[in-house]
């Protein structure tokens, strides 16, 4: 990933629904061998993998860009989307702040920008936390996309309401929401983005406690992880959905991407309406 911030389109060569992306929230916070966790994103990238996910809040206390500079290194070279995040940040071993003021998502934007070269998704990172309206915010990016810094405009952690405001200051190209098969935590945010051809992107897709016992005898009849069914059972799910997988091993890693091409049969979209059933009469 190399350049110099020059005027960018969308990128030409991937799509930005139906996808397993690779997060790089789960490698950026604790201690690792950082030469393993990059081979394991290059080994995801290998295998097909066509967009990451990072953001300036996965970093450690002692390296504000940790994670975007793990997924810049992993990227470079390949040609896969990266998409990040700005106006959230680590401040302390267990602090964050939120901030989507103009002259603060300007700030990351550059910031980000002279770590990848060139920004092809940028987000609001968290909408829901900052005080200021995100209306702000998105004129700041919508200006910065006009200037030719960031591809893509982009906010994460959004309510419908949230996103009637945004769009009523600039076009929205992705959404990224916590949304998982079981729970459908973000039901309302991902309709209104099919109703709009938005590209919703899932986050902690498999953080849910509701159970899955049909996918679960699926899995076990199949030999694949039930893990994989839900990731599979998401993305057939909407016809603007991607997936951000948090694995961090290799062979877990590798796992998740074979949701995106695996087969989805009456079986399992019989167990999966089962599974779905009591959350929907509850």
């Amino acid at each position: 990933m190399s350049g110099s911030g020059e005027p960018l389109g969308p990128h030409p060569s991937e799509s930005l629904v139906g996808r397993v992306v690779l997060g790089v929230a789960g490698f950026s916070f604790d201690p690792r061998d950082r030469a393993a966790d990059l081979a394991t994103l290059r080994a995801g990238l290998a295998a097909g993998a066509g967009i990451l996910d990072t953001a300036r809040a996965y970093a450690r206390v002692d390296d504000p860009l940790y994670g975007e500079q793990l997924a810049a290194d992993a990227a470079r070279g390949t040609g896969a989307i990266v998409g990040t995040k700005g106006g959230h940040s680590r401040t302390g071993p267990s602090t964050w702040d939120a901030d989507l003021s103009a002259p603060r998502i300007r700030a990351d934007v550059e910031t980000s920008l002279r770590v990848f070269g060139r920004l092809d998704l940028y987000y609001l990172h968290r909408v829901d936390l900052a005080e200021q309206h995100v209306e702000e915010g998105v004129a700041a990016l919508a200006a910065l996309r006009d200037e030719g810094k960031v591809a893509r405009i982009g906010v994460s952690n959004v309510t419908v309401a949230d996103l009637e405001r945004a769009v009523a200051v600039s076009r929205i190209d992705a959404v990224q929401n916590h949304h998982t098969a079981m729970g459908r935590e973000s039901a309302d945010v991902l309709a209104w983005c099919e109703a709009h051809d938005v590209p919703f992107f899932a986050y902690s897709p498999l953080r849910s406690p509701a159970p899955a016992p049909h996918l679960t005898a699926q899995a076990e009849q199949r030999g694949l992880s039930l893990q994989r069914l839900q990731l599979k059972a998401l993305l057939q799910s909407s016809p603007v959905l991607s997936v951000v997988s948090g694995a961090t091993r290799p062979r877990t890693v590798l796992d998740s991407l074979a949701a995106e091409s695996d087969p989805w049969d009456e079986d399992l979209a019989f167990a999966y309406a089962a599974d779905l059933a009591p959350i929907g009469t509850a």
